[in-house]
């Protein structure tokens, strides 16, 4: 990225975010270049050789759907249209068409598409611009693909992108309905990628504050006819919004941990300035409280300084019983006297210096909070946060971010890798710092957490048949909480949440019986690493390192 691409998009975030916030960003940023240089000096280890692109061209499935990819588009650059149509006709997979639905004034995207001579552009030129999701519906129409997918007019597809999607609907069982992949940006026509996205798998709680799942996006035509395609009340974040209509529609989602697709990077591009497109954090912003509210969920939602992060707090509108069992009894007491309920709220507290199941088990409460020595949670209303979580019954246990006296991560969640280590998410950060993708700020579902600060209701300790008191930390939480999951809950981070711990560390190593053990139990689910992580970071801690040579 030029110097003059870079202090553009400085002043913008400046502006945005005020000297102060700016400064920890600006650190922030210094840190993340070092990541892109990273990405930049192995880029090939992440797409496929010459070798395997042939290979991909020859490959035959049972399985081999039409692909209608859709492309709105509105006075495109004609460079940037270009590239778009000549990364489609790369693909390494044959079967598709490209449905381009034409809402421009002049005939700039009609000429380009002319001097291709290619059956599978199909082009419609549009009587109005009736805005993105309108123009789009419109695309959906000149559709005949069992599945459809989204391009953006100014974006590329990587040759393997269409291969890699029809891959996994003949790999996946069932089907998925909505697959999603890793993304980077390309910075204006130079051809140099950056900012890669590697997502996690699908993702509840974070998709609620971040449309992560963004580019590429392929799903069937009975997830499309079910939904009735895009809303046009939500233009600007009409992609968020759809994705979410489909997850209230029952859709499966599948994430495909490779950088499919180019997102670039120009002057009027919500990648270069978000601020250029405000109207749509604002439509993104409705979009979640919709959802919210389909859900039977009461909540406000709010834009945060961060464009494309929302902010959400939970109404408490549930009547809930809770046992605090905490491990000393002056912790105990200190506790109970700074923590406020509010009228939903039935709390009794309890001296637990076993942190057991037999403790458990002779307290009244639908709730359990295990407080273990040495942690403090901040703040007077940390309870009734943690209990905002869980009132549609979905979140089975909930923690905070663990920090330390100097007010560094030590934890806000566990990952497993696909070895089965357990790595602490976020350890080392400063508190202030947003972490990779905005990550280390946004509550989110993790596979693990620690048992030494945590809410989990009665009827999930039960169903996951109760803390595995045999094994020692961290291989009784990876057990606990992954026979937690296994019973259909969900395991959430709040890292707004903050709790000091005033102890040493854990030290994360498993003993060689208990990982063996857990290898036995768990390691078919750990084949493609931890939910909340992704294949192409280094799994050796938990900070999002990108990996030198990326896993095939």
């Amino acid at each position: 990225m030029d110097f003059k691409t870079q202090a553009g998009m400085g002043m913008a975030l400046l502006k945005q975010y005020g000297i102060r916030d700016f400064y920890y960003r600006f650190r922030e940023w210094c840190q993340f270049q070092a990541r892109n240089r990273r990405y930049r000096e192995c880029k090939g280890s992440y797409f496929p050789s010459l070798g395997e692109l042939q290979a991909q061209r020859e490959k035959k499935w049972p399985y081999q759907p039409l692909i209608s990819i859709v492309v709105p588009a509105f006075e495109t650059d004609p460079a940037f249209l270009r590239q778009l149509l000549d990364s489609v006709i790369a693909q390494t997979y044959g079967n598709w068409e490209l449905c381009l639905a034409d809402a421009s004034r002049s005939g700039v995207v009609e000429q380009v598409q002319k001097e291709y001579q290619d059956s599978r552009i199909c082009y419609l030129r549009l009587v109005e611009n009736a805005g993105i999701s309108e123009n789009t519906n419109r695309g959906f129409g000149m559709a005949h693909g069992e599945y459809l997918a989204l391009l953006d007019h100014d974006d590329l597809l990587t040759e393997n992108a269409l291969f890699e999607m029809v891959n996994a609907l003949n790999e996946v069982s069932p089907r998925p309905d909505v697959i999603y992949s890793d993304e980077d940006k390309m910075v204006g026509d130079s051809g140099n990628y950056c900012d890669p996205s590697f997502k996690p798998d699908y993702n509840e709680e974070l998709l609620r504050r971040n449309n992560y799942i963004c580019h590429f996006l392929l799903f069937s035509r009975e997830i499309l006819e079910r939904t009735g395609g895009l809303d046009g009340a939500y233009d600007g974040a009409q992609d968020h919004e759809f994705v979410l209509r489909c997850k209230s529609q029952g859709a499966s989602f599948y994430h495909i941990p490779k950088v499919l697709y180019h997102w670039r990077i120009h002057a009027s591009s919500t990648a270069y300035d978000p601020g250029s497109k405000l109207y749509a954090y604002e439509n993104g912003k409705k979009a979640i409280q919709e959802y919210l509210k389909g859900r039977g969920i009461a909540a406000k939602v709010d834009l945060t300084k961060d464009l494309g992060v929302y902010r959400i707090k939970y109404a408490r509108n549930k009547k809930m019983s809770v046992a605090v069992l905490v491990e000393g009894k002056a912790q105990r007491d200190r506790l109970k006297k700074r923590t406020k309920a509010s009228k939903w709220t039935q709390v009794s507290y309890y001296h637990a210096p076993n942190q057991s199941n037999r403790e458990i088990s002779q307290t009244k409460g639908d709730y359990i909070v295990l407080v273990g020595a040495g942690m403090e949670p901040e703040g007077t209303g940390w309870l009734e946060e943690l209990l905002s979580f869980c009132q549609d019954g979905q979140v089975g246990a909930v923690s905070g971010c663990i920090l330390s006296g100097r007010r560094k991560i030590l934890q806000s969640g566990i990952a497993v890798t696909a070895g089965g280590r357990a790595v602490p998410l976020f350890e080392g950060l400063p508190e202030i710092y947003r972490g990779y993708c905005h990550r280390a700020d946004i509550p989110e579902n993790v596979s693990t957490l620690s048992l030494s600060f945590v809410l989990f209701s009665r009827k999930a300790w039960e169903d996951a048949g109760k803390i595995p008191e045999r094994l020692s930390f961290p291989a009784r939480e990876v057990d606990f909480f992954a026979r937690m999951r296994s019973k259909g809950y969900g395991v959430v981070a709040d890292s707004k949440l903050k709790v000091l711990c005033n102890k040493r560390p854990n030290d994360y190593a498993m003993k060689p019986k208990e990982a063996a053990y857990l290898k036995k139990q768990w390691g078919s689910t750990w084949e493609r690493g931890d939910m909340a992580y992704n294949p192409n970071l280094w799994d050796g801690d938990g900070r999002f390192t990108f990996r030198k040579k990326a896993r095939n």
